[in-house]
């Protein structure tokens, strides 16, 4: 092959059968990659496209993405979130980077878009909607902060359309099942259970809880280390600093409930619940208890999520339709409000006094327009007898 063509970057290689093209990039390293040509005119065509948006990202100062692994990468995410996280959320974490690291490409600047979506709908196949979010989320924060770290351009995963979550599930206890399940329940479940309820505590807030937290004289505990990472004052009724009150005291750093296994605690929990007969229940639902009969007790959804614990108004909201009676009790309150605006007598479509009409004797009302007939009538409308 003549020199001349060789010096304009562009060669076929006959072993390979491609075209070619070699060009500097945008931080100034030669570069020599394939392109998709089948002539020497397209082959060219390629290699100025490629120098036009090198010059175009040395202009930005866009830098070329780093070589570094996807395993690499999650690894040192999982080294940034470690002192950020509590003991068990970080246990999960774990699970999640080992699942993306066989999945995703082997070079972390080659996932895609794509890669992402293809991620989600094999996922999806597979483990729970819930499941795949996490993972998800996980994702989008470890490409977000390789872009801060100057690894990646951009995070591929940003915008990407995750599954729909199902409704969270807000059964809960009632008094009788509550009872039920202390008296059938061996004694070192007893406290647990009686404090999700009585608290509306998480399972990892009421089992880190430490004995320098509790102030049973003020009636309350300090949960400083939530799930949302801020410190939250809990106030105690009764029934709470009664179980509290009857655990042996122990030094002020030790745990309350000491001694008790997480996991074992869900487990047997929800074998106690099958046994009773109290379907779908878990330990959880022992929070839905505390946040259920609070609501239908007449405490309103803000301060409901305030001693829950909630980050937003959006998840108190699941509690709001748990008691109709609750709610046509709230929507009865009106006819105290509204009770001298209709006559007994009043038919639904008659409301409210009119004008100049009246009779003697006569009470006065005025029509109700249905949508499609404009404004109503003006005159006395005759109540049903």
């Amino acid at each position: 092959m003549p020199k001349a063509k060789e010096r304009d970057g562009v060669y076929y290689r006959k072993d390979r059968g491609t075209w070619w093209v070699s060009f500097t990039d945008a931080a100034g390293r030669r570069q020599r990659e394939a392109v998709v040509a089948s002539t020497r005119p397209q082959a060219v065509a390629a290699r100025a496209g490629l120098m036009v948006k090198a010059q175009r990202d040395r202009v930005l100062g866009v830098k070329e993405p780093s070589e570094i692994t996807t395993a690499d990468l999650l690894a040192r995410y999982e080294r940034h979130q470690k002192p950020r996280l509590r003991p068990t959320t970080f246990e999960r974490l774990d699970g999640i980077l080992e699942a993306l690291k066989t999945a995703l490409p082997e070079r972390a600047k080659d996932i895609s878009r794509k890669t992402v979506a293809d991620y989600i709908s094999t996922r999806s196949e597979t483990v729970a909607p819930g499941t795949v979010l996490k993972e998800v989320s996980v994702l989008k924060h470890a490409l977000r902060l390789a872009v801060e770290w100057e690894l990646l351009n951009a995070n591929p995963a940003q915008g990407a359309k995750l599954p729909k979550l199902p409704e969270g599930r807000t059964r809960y206890l009632s008094p009788t099942e509550l009872k039920a399940a202390l008296q059938a329940a061996p004694e070192w479940m007893r406290a647990p259970l009686a404090l999700a309820a009585f608290t509306g505590m998480r399972r990892g807030e009421l089992l880190d809880l430490k004995w320098k937290d509790v102030d049973l004289e003020g009636q309350r505990v300090y949960l400083g280390f939530t799930k949302n990472g801020s410190l939250r004052v809990l106030p105690l009724n009764e029934l709470a600093v009664r179980v509290i009150a009857n655990i042996p005291q122990a030094e002020p750093g030790d745990a309350v409930l000491d001694g008790v296994d997480r996991k074992k605690l869900s487990v047997y929990t929800e074998r106690l619940f099958r046994k009773l007969g109290i379907a779908d229940a878990s330990f959880h639902s022992l929070r839905h208890t505390t946040a259920s009969w609070l609501v239908m007790e007449g405490v309103d959804l803000y301060t409901v999520g305030q001693l829950l614990g909630h980050r937003t108004p959006r998840m108190t909201q699941r509690y709001a339709h748990l008691s109709p009676r609750y709610l046509a009790g709230t929507m009865g309150k009106l006819d105290s409000v509204f009770g001298d605006v209709m006559s007994e007598s009043a038919s639904p479509a008659t409301l409210l006094p009119r004008g100049d009409c009246r009779r003697a004797g006569e009470p006065q009302y005025v029509t109700i327009a249905s949508p499609d007939s404009g404004s109503a009538e003006s005159g006395c409308a005759n109540p049903l007898n």
